[in-house]
């Protein structure tokens, strides 16, 4: 945790960053917000892979309504990673 001086300290820096360079100090907002959304994108991308698989398996088995049940949740996966993802870009 930053002592009051030290966080005065670093907003004068930052302040004077952003006078310098908007540029160089908005790059590295941008790529803190691109590593926060990093796990996140991550374990969903992990499951969709799962389910895909499990449905691939079901249809090799022969169970038609279980690879139907898996691709149904692979489909539900997928779209709340797109709605995540979409509503993360219009946070401010």
């Amino acid at each position: 945790m930053l002592s009051d001086h030290d966080r005065k300290t670093l907003d004068e820096v930052e302040r004077h960053c952003m006078a310098e360079d908007p540029a160089f100090a908005r790059s590295f907002q941008e790529r803190q917000t691109r590593l926060s959304r990093r796990p996140h994108q991550t374990g969903a991308a992990v499951a969709i892979a799962v389910a895909a698989l499990l449905t691939t398996l079901m249809l090799i088995v022969g169970s038609l309504a279980g690879a139907l049940a898996f691709a149904t949740v692979t489909g539900l996966i997928w779209m709340a990673w797109r709605h995540s993802i979409e509503t993360s870009r219009q946070s401010p």
